[in-house]
């Protein structure tokens, strides 16, 4: 009956060594997803952090316009040593057809004048030297930035102001300004191009909005919003040492967004941009995908390959089983060709050819002595002494022969001795010698039963009692006599 096996030994192995394979890719590719995402995460924050200060280093490139525009006026008429009226309009104006995008062009003098391009008139009642763009040109001698206010001039609209000191004989003479309207920096910012759905947002140094996307939160003739109400989540950041850095939140539409802030170089306004979460892990994901993608074909490949080299490696298995069936019927002639490797199978195939080999030569010298041994042939040659455990089925073979040689020369001397006796109990009829001769005889029949007590024999038959009869025949004649 042919056996049934619910799985092979190549299904095993290949079971194993795909399972194994298997967890280690996985583990492999976890490891790697992790680092990868924290990788690209870092890589990420790093683009954002730089793409917002290349967009702070546009804002500033825009400020430092400004402000280059104050310090050239004020140089020119730091050359000149004074401020006549038809020079001071003459370089304003010139200015200000140059620059069309400035609201005002303008120069108080310390005395209290203010001379404005473009024929502009200064507030009446309005002493320039009070605003507050003139106070801190005069406080720290040098060009400032002045966050977004109400011009006197035209209060409906926000300004920012650039403005530098004028010094003529080492005294300050007066202070050159140029304003720009906030609704043109909220129109520079929106200009900029910060991909995938982001935009920009301006702060002043108190933190309050000059720009963004949002209409709402833009500054007003009436209201200006602070950073920390409209977007709270910028609290960790403006209240940092630095008022710079990364933070999670959500946008005015509540979508989830990333907001980095960095700081311009030359004042404490800061820059901001808003990135869509979406949007930006969108690489990670595709990242993710991709390493999946590669190590769900790897390792198909992978455990693919492994199962035809299993295959084809113990193919030579496949020719062991039919060889030994072939044993175990008695055909010691089988040849194995399992392997002409030299690899383990290789060894097991000169080793199982080996074993078939010494078994063929120890069964052909026992059949040769029992053969002979049934012929009555008791003078054959011993077995030479099997290895290891056969050495006492050798030795017992050997010792049987011997013993079989003993008894079987023992019963042919009797058996002489017996007709011997025969023929002397024949030729005499004295009680007494023939007593003698059986003597003898049942000597000879001690020995024999001493030499053949070792052994077991099949329970006496009917014969028996034809044995028994004969025995008490011989009684009763040895009686009569």
């Amino acid at each position: 009956m042919k056996k049934e096996y619910r799985t092979t030994v190549r299904a095993r192995v290949a079971r194993h060594v795909v399972l194994t394979l298997l967890i280690s890719t996985i583990i492999v590719t976890v490891i790697n997803l992790i680092y990868m995402s924290r990788r690209i995460t870092q890589g990420q924050s790093n683009e954002l952090s730089i793409t917002t200060d290349l967009c702070a280093s546009k804002v500033d490139t825009w400020a430092n316009q400004l402000r280059g525009i104050t310090i050239d006026i004020a140089d020119t008429f730091e050359a000149r040593g004074e401020l006549k009226e038809s020079d001071v309009k003459a370089v304003l104006n010139q200015i200000a057809e140059t620059q069309s995008d400035l609201i005002f062009v303008y120069l108080a003098t310390e005395d209290g004048k203010m001379y404005m391009a473009r024929g502009v008139h200064f507030a009446r009642g309005v002493n320039p030297c009070d605003r507050v763009w003139y106070k801190q040109a005069k406080e720290t001698g040098k060009t400032v930035f002045i966050d977004p206010y109400i011009s006197a001039t035209r209060p409906d609209i926000m300004l920012s102001t650039a403005a530098t000191p004028i010094y003529i004989d080492g005294k300050i003479a007066g202070v050159v300004g140029v304003d720009a309207d906030v609704s043109l920096i909220n129109e520079y910012i929106n200009s900029m191009d910060f991909g995938n759905h982001s935009y920009g947002f301006l702060l002043d140094s108190e933190n309050r909005v000059v720009a963004h996307k949002n209409p709402e939160f833009q500054p007003t003739i009436n209201e200006v919003k602070y950073a920390t109400d409209v977007m709270p989540e910028l609290e960790e950041i403006l209240n940092s040492k630095d008022g710079e850095g990364l933070v999670n939140g959500k946008d005015y539409n509540n979508d989830p967004v990333i907001y980095s802030v960095s700081k311009l170089d030359n004042n404490d306004w800061k820059i901001g941009v808003v990135y869509s979460q979406a949007q930006l892990y969108k690489s990670i994901d595709r990242g993710i995908r991709i390493s999946l993608f590669i190590a769900a074909v790897c390792m198909f490949f992978a455990a693919a390959y492994m199962t035809t080299s299993i295959a084809r490696i113990l193919r030579p298995i496949d020719k062991i089983n039919p060889a030994i069936a072939r044993i175990l019927q008695g055909d010691f002639s089988t040849s194995l060709n399992i392997s002409n490797k030299e690899d383990e199978l290789g060894e097991l195939q000169d080793n199982l050819s080996e074993m078939i080999k010494q078994l063929s030569t120890m069964i052909a010298q026992q059949k040769k002595m029992i053969m002979e041994m049934e012929k009555g042939n008791l003078t054959v040659d011993d077995i030479p002494e099997l290895p290891g455990d056969l050495k006492e089925v050798s030795i017992a073979l050997n010792s049987i022969k011997e013993t079989f040689n003993d008894i079987i020369s023992d019963i042919q001397f009797s058996a002489i001795n017996l007709q011997s006796f025969a023929m002397g109990i024949n030729e005499t009829s004295d009680i007494e010698q023939m007593r003698m001769v059986f003597e003898e005889l049942s000597a000879e029949a001690n020995i024999l039963m001493d030499k053949t007590s070792r052994f077991i024999t099949v329970p006496p038959s009917s014969k028996t009692k034809d044995f028994e009869d004969e025995e008490q025949f011989v009684m009763d004649y040895s009686e009569d006599e």
